[in-house]
């Protein structure tokens, strides 16, 4: 990679530090505010606790770094587009934490196994509120589509992506930090964000292609007037 390439790769990947920034939202909101409001349904009673889970909780936070400079890499403009879409979709769902609060009842852990430790850990710094919609799987959903509709990634490498973003969401299952409404309600957001920005996208590029007519018919004028 040329120097400039470089320098531009680096530059595109500090736009990723508008993520941690709009999570400083998250830490205010984090914690009781009032009445919260409880998703749990009779099909998430039978869903067990699988501590093993905790480990593709956790590798959420690599996985996304990694999947954001791999993507910066190989398709800078997809790359953009995803950080966007992944800044309003926190937003949004920041914005329902702010006015409904859910919460999460958490097992009660016995045992000092690494494991058990682990989700003791996720348990300490993560309190049991703002679970509706879940940001574990709405980001790691909003990664899945990234690498779906690129055409610059292989095969290979969408498949890895797909199996790990499936993992994270049913993880957030097994370790008792999330219902399924909760999953629901992420794929809704992501799925509408994806769809704004197409339809925003589509709209910029019929604008462009009406400017480029115009410009195309007037120089074709002036041309014949010339004549």
């Amino acid at each position: 990679m040329r120097l400039t390439s470089w320098w531009s790769y680096c530059l595109a990947c500090s736009a990723l530090l508008l993520i941690p920034l709009v999570g400083l939202i998250y830490v205010q909101l984090n914690q009781a505010g009032g009445m919260a409001y409880n998703l749990v349904t009779d099909l998430d009673r039978q869903i067990p606790f699988v501590k093993g889970f905790v480990v593709p909780y956790l590798s959420w936070y690599g996985f996304l770094l990694v999947g954001f400079l791999y993507l910066a890499y190989k398709d800078r403009r997809n790359y953009y587009r995803t950080l966007i879409e992944f800044v309003i979709g926190l937003l949004i769902c920041y914005g329902i934490y702010a006015i409904y609060q859910t919460t999460v009842p958490r097992p009660e852990l016995t045992g000092t196994d690494p494991l058990l430790q682990l989700v003791a850990w996720v348990y300490r710094s993560d309190q049991p509120f703002n679970c509706f919609p879940s940001t574990h799987v709405l980001t790691s959903y909003l990664m899945m589509r990234a690498y779906l509709r690129t055409t610059r990634v292989a095969t290979r490498y969408k498949i890895i992506v797909t199996a790990i973003s499936l993992l994270i969401i049913v993880s957030t299952q097994f370790v008792k930090q999330h219902v399924l409404l909760d999953i629901v309600g992420a794929v809704l957001v992501a799925e509408g964000v994806v769809y704004a920005m197409d339809r925003v996208r589509k709209g910029w590029m019929t604008e462009s292609r009406i400017k480029v007519k115009v410009r195309t018919q007037q120089s074709n004028l002036e041309g014949g007037l010339r004549q």
